[in-house]
């Protein structure tokens, strides 16, 4: 076959080299390839089994596809700049194996708008997964760790100032219940995603008997994306996977700049381990958090990515245009990224030793109590919040001024007697105590050991139903994949392509739906 492209008919002209590499589509087309080739064998095999395309020239495609899968994977073969994009790689090379009398037919019924999104959701599925399960084990080892520290005392902060005293397990718990949420957002996304618009083609769908169903099943989508031009036109599902990961991201480097913060000499309350650590070129001292900092600097990048595609999306009229390819590129830039992103930070947190002595003391001696001497006069003098809010930031006032603390409960006995408050010293001894306060903190949600437990309980619930979807969904699309290449391999045997798909697919909705078509 001659070297023009494969749509040049009406052409009288070869593209400009400059526009040809401006429109170059090969680097971001390459992690597509596996994906662009079971799609094709599912539409060949959709076009075998509704009588579209005679058995031997689907016979010789699929023998075709699975070769060019082989030399790929092999490295013989590569994709081809001249060909402009994996879809036209993989048909060219299909046409020039077998002939144009076989191989021209692939494409029947197809368009590339159709197969560009439809290869972006299959990218996209299996890279939701990726990612999905490498934020699982980040909740599963903050889950992990949280039990053997609901008495671990540390504080807790509101405007980068001491609050109130909490317990290392209810830092834990809570970015495990923020992440459970980003989970959440992810595993709709996949749902969004996990819709077939193979059969939409150029954006009116076709007047040829197709069976959308079919291919519904061999690439394992939950069910087909109906309205064609919605399907070749929409990219909703790619900013609602954007967006969940920008979400995402924004949490993890929250995490992370707390753990930067954690382990400054002035705060010392953790201890990052020398294997997510760097040094100074110059000071040989510098242990430096810089695989956190660009946790934090690549966030912004995710931002920018997810700004890129809504700003792309914007002004776009409705069918396919080739700004769509952008989403590609931002797809195959971002969930990657998030998914190293997530391993980093399990193996950060994994690692990270707390100095719980430090921790202990950070809360008693900066007044973290002083929220619950305040609830202790509510309770026991009967005096009203607001009064008792004004007493206790009177003594906490007087103790600054003169070096002092909560520890020094003599002065702070006397402090409250000046406001005609009688307290035991005992009594301050046991109520400012931050352990006690912690197990005072009986709520719902608090940070009492008891209803840390609980909540522990609750969030490895929702876990474990979420890692089992996971686990779902891996195994249907290995499964659907597999069955693919079986009813391929078995066509390409000789098989009938009936027998071949009817020996695999057990879906009566399909059977009924080819019986109707062939009738």
């Amino acid at each position: 076959m001659d070297e023009k492209k494969l749509w040049a008919s009406r052409f009288k002209k070869d593209p400009d080299p400059l526009a040809l590499h401006y429109s170059d589509s090969i680097t971001v087309d390459r992690p597509l390839f596996y994906h662009d080739i079971w799609g094709s064998q599912a539409h060949s095999i959709m076009l075998g089994y509704t009588g579209i395309v005679a058995k031997e020239h689907v016979k010789n495609i699929l023998k075709s596809l699975k070769k060019v899968k082989t030399l790929f994977t092999n490295k013989a073969w590569d994709l081809q700049l001249k060909d402009e994009d994996v879809h036209m790689n993989v048909e060219r090379f299909i046409i020039d194996d077998v002939g144009i009398e076989s191989g021209g037919r692939m494409h029947t019924t197809r368009s590339r708008n159709d197969q560009v999104v439809l290869d972006t959701k299959l990218y996209a599925r299996e890279q939701l997964l990726f990612v999905q399960n490498a934020l699982s084990e980040l909740i599963q080892t903050l889950l992990h760790l949280a039990p053997e520290h609901v008495n671990t005392i540390m504080p807790g902060y509101t405007h980068t100032q001491h609050a109130q005293p909490m317990t290392y397990a209810y830092w834990l718990t809570y970015y495990a219940s923020v992440f459970l949420r980003d989970l959440e957002r992810l595993t709709h996304a996949y749902k969004t995603t996990n819709i077939n618009p193979l059969g939409g083609g150029a954006l009116t769908g076709t007047s040829f008997p197709i069976n959308r169903e079919l291919t519904t099943y061999l690439m394992g989508f939950d069910k087909p994306q109906i309205h064609c031009l919605d399907a070749t036109t929409s990219r909703d599902f790619t900013l609602e996977i954007l967006s969940s990961l920008a979400t995402l991201c924004s949490t993890i480097s929250r995490l992370a700049e707390e753990i930067i913060l954690g382990i400054t000499y002035e705060f010392r309350l953790f201890v990052l381990d020398d294997s997510f650590s760097m040094g100074s070129s110059m000071m040989p001292q510098k242990k430096n958090p810089g695989v956190l900092e660009l946790v934090r600097a690549r966030t912004g990048k995710i931002n920018g990515i997810l700004v890129a595609m809504l700003t792309m999306l914007k002004g776009l009229p409705s069918g396919y245009n080739r700004d769509y390819h952008e989403d590609k590129e931002n797809l195959v830039s971002a969930l990657p990224l998030v998914r190293d992103t997530l391993k980093i930070m399990t193996g950060v947190i994994k690692t990270l030793r707390i100095n719980k002595q430090r921790m202990e003391e950070l809360t008693e001696k900066n007044f973290a109590s002083a929220t619950e001497l305040a609830n202790f006069l509510v309770r026991e003098h009967n005096i009203p919040f607001r009064l008792c809010h004004r007493v206790v930031g009177y003594v906490v006032g007087e103790l600054v001024n003169e070096g002092k603390n909560f520890t020094d409960y003599q002065r702070t006995q006397e402090l409250l007697k000046d406001k005609e408050i009688r307290v035991s010293i005992d009594k301050l001894q046991k109520l400012l105590k931050p352990s006690e306060v912690i197990n005072s903190y009986t709520s719902l949600g608090g940070t009492s050991p008891t209803e840390v437990r609980r909540i522990i309980e609750d969030l490895n619930q929702s876990w474990t139903s979420y890692h089992a979807q996971l686990k779902q969904w891996e195994t249907q699309l290995n499964k659907r994949l597999e069955e693919t290449n079986q009813i391929a391999d078995r066509i390409i045997e000789g098989t009938s392509i009936a027998e071949a798909v009817e020996a695999v697919v057990q879906n009566l909705r399909i059977h009924k739906a080819v019986e109707i078509l062939k009738a």
